[in-house]
């Protein structure tokens, strides 16, 4: 489990804090393998030094430990972090379904609290297809299913110069080089290259995906899957809903929403919902 919940944390902390400052402390935090990332409200700024170190010495698997400082932000949606306690590093070595993957924190949009999602795609993927990953940032995806499928390849298309750097290094370091292809651009400037090419498409933008679906449409084969993802008000998959099939009907494309699912919380009145998206024609 990488996103971590655990009352230990708040407790070890109570000798700490005044009794008003332990009505805010904290007792959730993302696991990045070595690292641990957790958002500290801003009753607290003064204390998150000891916030952090309290952490390391209840987990004595992390060397570091950062705060949140901002939300996503910029057109490669990434959070500022800084380290808060114990070694000065922001590179993550992350391991998830057999694969280790390194992580430059602050740097790219990488979410621990997806890789259900990865394996679950994974375990769909058929013999020999050809699965499309568009803003694949360090790898996860296409490293996962080469790892956990038998696909034939995957093709990964990411903007962000970090990102792709260290998805090189990841393919690499997973001996999956062969059926992984990695592009640096813009979906919009390469999807023209597979037209009607892959057998499934994931889709794992964390904001604004609906305006690269008619991109994935056009990529996509006759009843191929395209895994969409977006953030919705809690329970309110309408509007989403109502983008999959208006786009599908501007591009000529009959579908049909096989599963719509939570995969995360993204804050306290928002989720991150995936649509399963079958392209029939």
């Amino acid at each position: 489990m990488n996103f971590v919940e655990s009352n230990n944390l708040k407790s070890a902390l109570k000798s700490s804090l005044t009794k008003t400052e332990f009505a805010f402390a904290p007792k959730a935090f993302d696991s990045f393998g070595n690292i641990a990332v957790i958002e500290i409200p801003k009753e607290l700024d003064k204390k998150k030094k000891l916030i952090g170190e309290t952490l390391l010495k209840l987990n004595k698997r992390f060397e570091t430990v950062c705060s949140i400082e901002s939300d996503h932000e910029g057109k490669f949606r990434v959070q500022k972090v800084k380290v808060i306690a114990g070694k000065k590093n922001l590179i993550a070595t992350y391991k998830e379904s057999g694969v280790t993957l390194k992580v430059p924190l602050g740097e790219v949009f990488f979410s621990p609290r997806l890789s259900n999602e990865r394996l679950r795609i994974a375990k769909e993927i058929k013999d020999n297809e050809i699965v499309g990953c568009f803003f694949s940032g360090v790898a996860p995806y296409p490293v996962v299913f080469a790892k956990n499928s038998k696909m034939k390849k995957a093709v990964a298309i990411e903007l962000n110069p970090s990102a792709h750097k260290f998805a090189i290094e990841n393919v690499k370091l997973n001996k999956c080089v062969d059926r992984v292809d990695l592009i640096k651009g813009d979906v919009k400037r390469q999807y023209k290259k597979f037209p009607a090419y892959f057998d499934r498409i994931a889709m794992p933008l964390p904001h604004t995906g609906y305006q690269f679906l008619k991109e994935a449409f056009f990529c996509i084969k006759p009843n191929g899957i395209i895994y969409f993802y977006e953030i919705v008000q809690k329970g309110d998959f309408d509007l989403v809903k109502k983008q999959i099939f208006d786009c599908a009907k501007e591009s000529g494309k009959e579908v049909k929403i096989l599963r719509m699912n939570r995969v995360r919380q993204f804050s306290p009145t928002k989720e991150q919902v995936v649509f399963d998206i079958l392209v029939t024609n």
